[in-house]
């Protein structure tokens, strides 16, 4: 009985001292068997970070729009959609009153301004002698910029109109204004109709569309990483390699998106709207991981690396994430393997 007893009693004395680890080991970093699996790092190839849609923003020369600089009617129409035209090409031809009344003041105040300030100095001479009151030289002089001032407007209606000054004479006597074409393009639009009359800032009367230098206007949601490549792709099948470094780029107050602007590696005219999508390609030092790998850890990123028979947490810097992936830099060699997950006794923070 008392050997059965003791028996029992060393028993229980081995199941503890074997359960029993020393202190340290409590504190331990989770073995490399406690990450639930391993996955391979790779070269950026997420489309929903990489990617984004693009369009053509042409300096003002690529289109062009006719409007009624004054009230006009439509005498006739000199194209149809989808003519080329050139800079300077009659569009249509129209009665404009004040065009022409414009012309005609034009002509009558050159002449006349210069005949009230000559005569004005004339009888400026006299005064010393008595022989003039100031009050008259006073009105010619004051008559004088009263022409001045109809000339100048004169001259301000018939260039809006596309009228050379010089040609005032010539307008009288065709009595239409030929309004022409601002850029070179193909006319998209055409409203004019023979008879048709047009106010002022009411409607176009035709609008062309031509090709222009031009940059390209990106919209992402975070900032790119540092490129080595960056290629627009026009829905025309157009491909345009770009600077990669932005001209500029802004945040947008309505949804927080980046708005950034590219110039094309090579000037090229475009098309202004052209839209497309821009692909960057990141520098060779970053690289794709998944974001659940990431965790921050006293204001650091952190993820766990193995290469070869060693796994190691280490320090990266996180350039840009998506829903499932991340693009980082870091201390990589193309074949190293990175932690999918941190283990359940770890506490993980959202990735940047």
């Amino acid at each position: 009985m008392r050997i059965a007893r003791a028996t029992v009693i060393l028993l229980a004395l081995a199941a503890c001292t074997e359960s029993a680890a020393p202190a340290g080991e409590q504190e331990a970093a989770p073995a490399a068997s406690a990450f639930s699996r391993f996955v391979a790092i790779s070269r950026p190839t997420d489309a929903s970070i990489l990617e984004a849609p693009a369009v053509v923003r042409a300096e003002s020369a690529a289109s062009g729009e006719i409007t009624a600089p004054t009230p006009l009617r439509i005498a006739r129409v000199h194209v149809q959609l989808g003519d080329v035209v050139s800079t300077g090409d009659a569009i249509v031809d129209v009665y404009a009153p004040e065009v022409l009344d414009a012309a005609a003041a034009y002509l009558a105040t050159a002449s006349q301004s210069d005949t009230h300030e000559r005569r004005a100095d004339q009888l400026e001479a006299l005064l010393s002698e008595g022989l003039v009151d100031r009050s008259e030289v006073f009105q010619l002089r004051a008559r004088a910029a009263e022409l001045r001032a109809a000339r100048l407007r004169a001259i301000a209606i018939l260039r809006s109109s596309g009228v050379d000054p010089k040609d005032a004479g010539k307008l009288i006597e065709r009595g239409v204004v030929t309004l022409r074409a601002p850029v070179d393009g193909v006319v998209t639009e055409l409203s004019a109709r023979v008879g048709r009359s047009f106010q002022p800032g009411v409607t176009s009367i035709a609008r062309l569309m031509g090709k222009a230098l031009a940059r390209i206007e990106v919209r992402t949601a975070e900032h790119w990483p540092e490129a080595s490549r960056i290629v627009f792709s026009a829905g025309d099948g157009t491909e345009i390699e770009l600077e990669p470094t932005p001209v500029a780029s802004v945040v947008v107050p309505e949804d927080g998106t980046i708005r950034s602007w590219f110039a094309p590696k090579d000037s090229v005219a475009l098309p202004d709207g052209l839209v497309g999508t821009a692909k960057v390609l990141a520098a060779e030092d970053v690289w794709q991981v998944p974001s659940r790998s990431i965790r921050q850890q006293d204001g650091e990123s952190v993820l766990m690396r193995r290469r070869g028979d060693t796994t190691e947490r280490i320090d990266v810097e996180v350039l840009t994430a998506s829903g499932t992936s991340a693009l980082v830099r870091g201390p990589f060699t193309l074949g190293d393997l990175v932690a999918s997950s941190f283990p359940p006794g770890e506490t993980r923070e959202s990735t940047p």
